[in-house]
């Protein structure tokens, strides 16, 4: 699931995923309260898959990123799921506490095209190694939605 209010980092982030070793469906939501409902699986998304991976952008509209990963902490379902904070924020004590919250990791938006696309597979990695899943070429099963 990607929580991402820019369409083109969320367009970024798929290609870097698609370029990375990751299975994935990707799920875009645009802002944190869309997020929130969808963890939930309030309406429109009573029926939702419960995400593997949330990828969370900090400065998202109506509920913040903090306030959407204070929300997914506190849920029993989702306490160990990874969470990747992007960010384009460099500011170091968004840092501090993406490091202080267990199974979270702080990437930094990077600003080139090619820096961009090089994230993909640190999320896998970092994706592999919390969850347990063996990352291997399967670009083949990746999708995405829009919702």
């Amino acid at each position: 699931m990607i929580v991402e209010d820019n369409r083109g980092d969320v367009v970024l982030v798929r290609e870097a995923l698609n370029d990375s070793a990751m299975p994935f469906e990707l799920t875009h939501v645009s802002d944190g309260e869309q997020a929130l409902d969808f963890l939930h699986r309030r309406f429109p998304h009573a029926d939702a898959a419960r995400p593997d991976l949330v990828l969370l952008d900090l400065n998202l509209p109506k509920h913040d990123g903090w306030e959407v990963l204070s929300e997914i902490r506190s849920m029993p379902e989702f306490i160990d799921t990874p969470v990747v904070i992007l960010s384009s924020s460099g500011n170091p004590e968004d840092r501090e506490r993406a490091a202080s919250t267990p199974n979270a990791l702080h990437i930094r938006k990077p600003s080139t095209l090619d820096e961009f696309l090089a994230i993909g597979d640190q999320i896998a990695r970092f994706w592999s190694e919390r969850s347990n899943h063996l990352v291997k070429p399967t670009s083949s099963l990746n999708a995405s939605r829009e919702l």
